[in-house]
C-alpha cells in the first residue's frame, strides 16, 4: 500500500494518487474504516490498525473527521476534545442559543454539561445516571452517522474509488467551502442528523 522515503523531517510517501511529501504530522484517511491512520509514523491508527496505548495519552488515536460534516479533521489526543469541526461547532453553539437545544459534540461528557453529582441525592444520581447513559447512546450515534458522512463524501468522488487511503490535505482541500458556505452545510448535517426539515422543530 505504500512506500516511504525520509529527509529533514519529512516523509514522502508513494500511494495509488502518486508520491506525496508529508510532514512527520501527516495523517490519511482510510478508506475501509473511514478513520485518521498516521501510517506507522506517531500514534494515530485507523479502526483497520491494532489499537496501542501509550502511557500519559488519554486517546492517541483520538483525531478522526468531524462527526457531523465529515470534511475535516477533529478530535484530538485529549479527553477533551471535541469531535466536530470548527464550523458544525459554531453551528451547535447557535442553535443552543437560538433554541436552548445542542448535541453533545464534546468527548467528556462534562463537556456537554453532564455529570453524576457524588454528593447529590439518591433521586437526582438515579436521573444523572439517566442522562448519562442517554449521552453516551446519542454519542455513539453521532460517532457512527460521522462514518456514515465520510462514506458519503468519498463515494461523491469517481476518481477514488479504487483508492486506499487519502492524503487527509487533500481530503480537505476537495471539500473546502468558504466559512459562509461551510456554516450552510454544517446546517444541513444537523438537519439531516436530526431527521427535521426546520430547525423551529426542536423549539
Amino acid at each position: 500500500m505504500k512506500d516511504t522515503a525520509r529527509s529533514s523531517g519529512f516523509f514522502y510517501l508513494k500511494t495509488q494518487l502518486g508520491w506525496f511529501s508529508m510532514s512527520s504530522h501527516g495523517l490519511f484517511v482510510c478508506t475501509t474504516c473511514f478513520s485518521l491512520t498516521g501510517l506507522g509514523l506517531g500514534m494515530q491508527r485507523c479502526r483497520c490498525e491494532d489499537y496501542k496505548a501509550y502511557p500519559g495519552v488519554d486517546c492517541p488515536s483520538g483525531y478522526h473527521l468531524c462527526y457531523m460534516c465529515g470534511t475535516e479533521v477533529a478530535g484530538g489526543t485529549s479527553r477533551w476534545a471535541w469531535n466536530a469541526c470548527e464550523s458544525c461547532l459554531k453551528f451547535n453553539r447557535y442553535l443552543a442559543g437560538t433554541y436552548g437545544f445542542r448535541l453533545p459534540l464534546g468527548r467528556h461528557s462534562i463537556m456537554n454539561s453532564i455529570g453524576i453529582p457524588i454528593h447529590a441525592s439518591k433521586e437526582v444520581q438515579e436521573e444523572a445516571t439517566k442522562n448519562m447513559f442517554h449521552f453516551l447512546n446519542v454519542a455513539g450515534s453521532i460517532e457512527d452517522w460521522g462514518v456514515l458522512q465520510a462514506r458519503v463524501l468519498f463515494e461523491s468522488v469517481y476518481s477514488w474509488q479504487k483508492i486506499q487511503i487519502i492524503p487527509l490535505a487533500m481530503w480537505e482541500a476537495k471539500f473546502h467551502l468558504s466559512k459562509v458556505k461551510a456554516i450552510t452545510r454544517s446546517g444541513q448535517a444537523f438537519k439531516d442528523y436530526l431527521r427535521i426539515d426546520e430547525f423551529e422543530e426542536l423549539a
